[in-house]
């Protein structure tokens, strides 16, 4: 029986991880959900969230914002909008993009459009939040 299944986690700029994994939790719209090997086909739409990949080597975390995950009987896809694995999470940037959101969130709708800079603050929020698993 196969303990492992192929995960491909692509964005539009590149190809972000590919490789044999064990298991996975990732964030769906609805709440998070698992993935072993074997799992029925399914397609499902993800949210800003914590990707969390176990390889046979090791676990890996992800920030990712948006997306599709596809599982298919030769393995599973995950189409997101960004994703980063939390090593190469620039902390600084992270730091000033949270900023910059909540700066705006302040000013409110004058200025500017409270909706993407929710969605800013959130992607932020959980940048940080993604690297400080690794920091630990």
């Amino acid at each position: 029986m196969n303990k492992t299944f192929l995960l491909e986690i692509v964005t539009p700029v590149r190809k972000v991880f590919s490789g044999q994994v064990n298991s996975l939790i990732a964030p769906g719209e609805d709440g998070y959900f698992g993935v072993l090997p074997r799992h029925a086909a399914m397609l499902s739409s993800l949210a800003i969230g914590h990707l969390k990949v176990e390889t046979p080597q090791k676990t890996l975390h992800f920030a990712i914002s948006g997306g599709f995950a596809e599982v298919l009987p030769g393995g599973m896809r995950i189409l997101a909008e960004t994703a980063e694995e939390a090593s190469e999470i620039d902390m600084e940037r992270a730091k000033q993009s949270h900023g910059r959101a909540e700066t705006k969130l302040k000013q409110g709708h004058k200025d500017w459009d409270v909706e993407r800079a929710q969605l800013a603050l959130a992607r932020a929020t959980n940048r940080l939040k993604i690297a400080e698993v690794l920091a630990r």
